[in-house]
């Protein structure tokens, strides 16, 4: 089993693009700079992000190396940006995270500890007279900042403990001291620093400010300053556009380069919503605005690429050979694949360079358990990046899943349960739980030989062009993700599923997809679609026009699990409206699904005008809803009533 916490090991051959930033962030002639790490959620951000971290420690490299020396002179901090998603303002967070961190710096803490404090001392003016920025108690950040066991959100409304002669921080004496990077003993006592500075700060200006910041910089001989700012698209929008500011605004001075990981649709969704007509409508302008804005903060935006076959495959061998192998030969195993990535980085490091890297670190037999989970690698790797899109988030979620259900078919004594099977039921599970259940409720009712699945494999031909596709797969099985998953080997025909599904019963309550296998922006997106807030839902909607296939499938998953648990509100039912009205597909089809899953006593009156709305507006609707239509029409209720009475132009 694997943790999903992010790692600076380097299992998915990130290294290379880690390698790439730092040149940027460390080149003299780029900075200022401000770099953004894009990908997709679980797409590797974050490790890549403690890769470059740990690539800036000066103990990584050879003493007297040109690498050592820069390291030596550069001062690299850390901040999990959604970690700040608490406080009132996250402008005043980050600035004091940044001098708190910097006060803290192992090397250059010490010279630079008095500078920050009185820049502490003009965050606090700032807030209180003159940017509006809102108080953030430093015991607390510092807590955050030196490893403490929590982020308290102290949002403590007197000035106190931040202005000489003002009343003493309520926190102060519960939050804990941060100690002394630079001695390695004592402790930093931040608000005695601040009242024990004498410079009078007062309303200082961003110019101001920036030129103090820099001088503090330039008096402690740091040549480059890298902030590494992650998960930021985990924030609210408000909080996205705040870091961004602050980063912008205060510290992008000269020697400083930032490095931003996120999925860029987010911050792009959270710049569109700051500049929105939030009465009404997003403004006409909002797309060119949203473009120049991101180009202003981000000069230079990376994409982190997905994983292809050969990567997963390497990925899930790295990631057995971490639990079968002792840690000194799988440091031998990594090191070796590292020498083949550089050597050869479109081959897969499978079986075969396990054992020779094995064999060279003096072990001669690799544990049988360890060989057959290469062996399945080789075999499954294909689907699941097909499946899981070369996600490593999702790759680790699903072997973790997969080997606790191979665990619970040996204890049941299932003998028949094959990988290769159970790979591709898994696959469907991820991809579209829905049918999942469907194709389980098909094979619990036929003794585990679910009859459609045979007549779809039989319809489908390895030469049938798409989009011809036989009478026999119904639309809702006709979309070509689904096309291909029937299409993977093996086939299903003639397979007994029931044990497969045995081990799954408890997926079929509370699915493995779930919320947390959602990525952000989808979750995003949804919660913009069923609120109040005009401008958010049509916002939402123009971002879902933008979805790929399976992030319109979770999206539209979300809708109807949200109409079956309310189905009196109508806030679903407004979404799927407005779904349907930007045209983003099968929202219609779906619209129609859960109102026939759901009592039509429950369903609001109204919706039965938008349906008939939605067919005049959208005739390519009405073969899908008209259907929905007359059924509610011929019910007793007050939905069925409405539709009546508007159809007869009483309305």
């Amino acid at each position: 089993m694997w943790t999903d916490n992010e790692t600076s090991l380097d299992l998915l051959g990130f290294r290379v693009h880690a390698d790439l930033i730092r040149s940027v962030v460390t080149d003299q002639s780029l900075l200022p700079v401000t770099l953004g790490v894009f990908a997709d959620w679980g797409g590797g951000k974050t490790s890549l992000m403690k890769m470059l971290e740990q690539s800036f420690d000066p103990d990584a490299w050879d003493k007297g190396s040109e690498e050592h020396e820069r390291c030596e002179r550069t001062a690299c901090l850390y901040f999990n940006g959604w970690l700040f998603e608490g406080y009132d303002d996250a402008k005043s967070a980050i600035l004091s995270s940044v001098l708190i961190a910097l006060g803290e710096h192992k090397r250059f803490g010490p010279k630079m500890r008095d500078g920050c404090a009185s820049l502490l001392k003009s965050v606090n003016w700032m807030r209180v007279a003159h940017l509006g920025l809102k108080h953030v108690a430093v015991p607390a950040i510092a807590a955050y900042v030196t490893g403490g066991t929590s982020i308290v959100p102290s949002l403590a409304t007197s000035v106190g403990g931040l202005i000489p002669g003002a009343a003493t921080n309520p926190d102060s004496a519960a939050a804990p001291k941060a100690k002394d990077a630079g001695e390695g003993e004592g402790e930093v006592d931040w608000e005695g620093l601040i009242k024990k500075d004498q410079s009078s700060p007062g309303p200082l200006d961003v110019r101001t400010f920036r030129e103090k910041f820099g001088k503090l910089l330039q008096d402690s001989d740091v040549d480059s300053l890298v902030v590494l700012i992650d998960d930021l698209d985990r924030c609210s929008p408000e909080r996205i556009i705040e870091n961004l500011e602050a980063i912008k605004l205060f510290l992008n001075v000269d020697h400083t380069a930032f490095v931003i990981g996120a999925d860029p649709r987010i911050v792009r969704h959270a710049i569109s919503w700051k500049y929105s007509d939030h009465d009404g409508g997003v403004e006409e302008e909002a797309p060119t605005i949203v473009t120049d804005y991101l180009e202003k903060l981000i000069q230079f935006p990376y994409r982190l690429p997905r994983l292809s076959p050969a990567e997963i495959e390497t990925y899930m061998a790295l990631l057995f050979c971490q639990t079968h192998l002792t840690d000194e030969l799988f440091e031998a195993t990594v090191n070796a694949c590292d020498e083949h990535r550089t050597n050869d980085r479109y081959s897969v490091f499978g079986y075969s360079a396990v054992e020779q890297a094995a064999k060279k670190a003096g072990t001669a037999i690799l544990p049988e358990q360890l060989v057959n989970a290469l062996v399945f690698s080789a075999g499954a790797a294909p689907l699941i990046t097909e499946g899981l899109k070369g996600n490593p988030r999702q790759v680790k979620r699903f072997l973790n899943a997969f080997v606790l259900r191979k665990k619970l078919a040996e204890v049941a004594k299932l003998t028949n349960i094959k990988d290769d099977i159970l790979v591709k039921l898994m696959i469907l599970e991820y991809s579209n739980d829905k049918k999942f259940r469907e194709l389980y409720e098909w094979q619990a009712s036929q003794n585990g030989f679910p009859s459609q699945i045979q007549t779809f494999e039989g319809a489908l031909g390895d030469t049938i062009e798409e989009g011809k596709l036989r009478s026999e797969i119904p639309d809702e099985w006709a979309k070509p993700k689904l096309i291909r998953w029937l299409k993977m080997k093996p086939s299903l025909s003639g397979i007994d599923l029931r044990d497969y599904f045995w081990i799954a019963r408890d997926r079929l309550q509370s699915s493995i997809t779930g919320m947390s296998m959602v990525p952000p922006i989808v979750r995003r997106v949804f919660e913009g679609l069923i609120s109040d807030n005009a401008a958010m839902k049509s916002k939402a909607t123009i971002s879902a026009g933008e979805f790929e296939e399976v992030e319109v499938e979770m999206l539209l998953e979300l809708l109807e699990r949200n109409v079956m648990q309310n189905p009196s509100k109508k806030a679903s039912f407004d979404a799927y409206r407005s779904l349907i009205e930007g045209n983003v597909r099968d929202a219609a089809s779906q619209l129609a699904s859960a109102i026939t899953g759901i009592p039509a006593s429950s369903i609001p009156p109204a919706v039965g005008g938008d349906l008939l709305t939605l067919i005049k507006a959208k005739p390519e609707t009405k073969p899908v809803l008209h259907s929905v239509i007359e059924s509610l029409k011929g019910t007793d209720t007050k939905v069925g009533k409405m539709i009546t009475q508007l159809s007869k132009g009483k309305g």
